[in-house]
């Protein structure tokens, strides 16, 4: 398959809003309206950069702190300071409290689409013009660092959730190691299969607002629904919603498949780790997934399956969760800052990206290098996904609908409410959101 035409493909049904983020309270918009931008041209770059910057990132990679700092150093002679890594999930308050005081303590923040559409829209984030934006980009990484048009920032890994499983297990169920399940059906029958004793088919997490929000929102995507419509008036408390939910709590509670964990689980780490230890029969998880899998010591070393995700009304669907690096308004230093960012999706790192952490990359080049295939191979995987519905509808918004919307789907996971009056809840809520921040 061709990466760029299966990659257009992909992008055609993309809609401009992915992935999530919302500061909480008023300190997140501190004095800024809804949709109020602060004034100033985008940030074009130009010229040789100098100084120092200082990063705020979060712990997904490792490849920044042991090797692309030192090389970006080398190359333009700019100092960072401070590279500072944080829990994904501690990140948000941290960066919106320092953005509502003008902090400029650092120049470069983490960023993914719901963050880039909540701090953009505030005005706390610099909007680069186009000619500082490299051609080789894939426009699923650009949605991690848009909005509404505007860019925000530049990717540094592209990322799409596919299926694993443990070949072993699957064999010694009586199920074929090489092949996944085709549709929902398919993947319930294989997941009673694995289930025995302590061991458990399948597991996810849903121990934190995003993670409810993204596991329902796969179930949602792979039943043929929709979040938002064409106008954010929220819509996935319809009939595809309901059905979706329901299917997911019934692995929990009636066919009892779902390792209970899974609604403590807080991120997707913590799951990669225990599918490696060899116990759990599946799981639908990122693409660093594969690396740890396959690690030295791992249990599931030898034996990891990778397909698409097993539909409910549809053949597949996925959830997005591609990352970048945006620029903070309040820097010193904006220019080294944009130098860094464009530094990040050059084909070193972006190879070391691919090898050494198992994200896809940012550049259509790597993406289409025959070594990064032989590196990666489950980017066949994601290179077919891109032919079904891959979103995370981001908006300003997003991190408070997380947190309402994780209570209901708590409680419906733990049979509190139905999943019906759960999502009804839920959707009241984000009908209420809309109104507030999108003016």
């Amino acid at each position: 398959m061709n990466a760029s035409s299966s990659m257009s493909r992909g992008i055609s049904r993309r809609q401009v809003f992915q992935l999530g983020g919302l500061a909480v309270g008023a300190i997140a918009l501190a004095g800024c309206a809804p949709g109020e931008q602060q004034s100033g041209a985008p940030l074009a770059g130009g010229g040789t950069p100098s100084g120092q910057i200082s990063i705020l990132d979060d712990n997904t990679n490792s490849v920044f702190k042991d090797q692309a700092i030192a090389a970006f150093e080398k190359k333009t002679g700019i100092k960072v300071v401070t590279y500072q890594q944080g829990n994904f999930n501690d990140l948000h308050d941290k960066m919106a409290t320092m953005f509502a005081a003008q902090d400029s303590s650092f120049d470069v923040v983490m960023t993914w689409a719901g963050w880039s559409a909540e701090f953009g829209q505030a005005g706390w984030l610099e909007e680069l013009d186009s000619s500082a934006i490299p051609k080789d980009l894939i426009q699923p990484a650009l949605d991690a660092v848009s909005w509404r048009g505007k860019v925000y920032g530049l990717p540094k890994f592209v990322s799409a959730q596919t299926m694993f499983w443990n070949k072993d297990l699957y064999g010694s169920a009586g199920l074929d190691p090489e092949v996944g399940p085709a549709n929902w059906d398919e993947f319930v029958a294989a997941a009673k299969a694995l289930t025995t004793g302590d061991r458990y088919g399948y597991a996810c997490d849903m121990g934190n607002p995003a993670g409810a929000y993204q596991n329902f929102l796969r179930m949602l995507l792979l039943n043929g629904g929709e979040f938002y419509d064409a106008d954010y008036r929220p819509t996935f408390a319809g009939e595809e919603g309901v059905e979706a939910l329901t299917k997911l709590v019934e692995l929990l509670q009636v066919h009892k498949v779902m390792d209970p964990s899974s609604l403590q689980i807080t991120n997707a780490s913590d799951l990669a780790d225990l599918f490696a230890r060899g116990n759990t029969g599946m799981v639908f998880n990122w693409p660093f997934q594969y690396a740890v899998a396959t690690a030295d010591g791992a249990a599931t070393a030898a034996s990891v399956g990778n397909g698409l995700l097993p539909g409910i009304s549809v053949r597949s669907a996925s959830i997005d969760g591609s990352e970048g690096f945006a620029i903070s308004k309040f820097s010193k230093n904006k220019e080294a800052a944009l130098a860094w960012l464009q530094f990040v999706t050059t084909g070193d790192v972006q190879t070391d990206i691919v090898e050494k952490e198992g994200w896809f990359p940012v550049s259509q080049t790597v993406l289409a290098d025959p070594a990064a295939r032989e590196a990666l191979p489950i980017l066949s995987t994601y290179e077919e996904s891109t032919d079904y519905v891959t979103k995370r509808y981001g908006t300003p918004w997003s991190n408070e609908l997380d947190q309402a919307l994780s209570v209901q789907l708590i409680n419906a996971m733990n049979g509190k409410t139905s999943p019906k009056e759960a999502l009804a809840s839920a959707q009241k809520t984000a009908e209420d959101l809309v109104k507030k921040y999108l003016k």
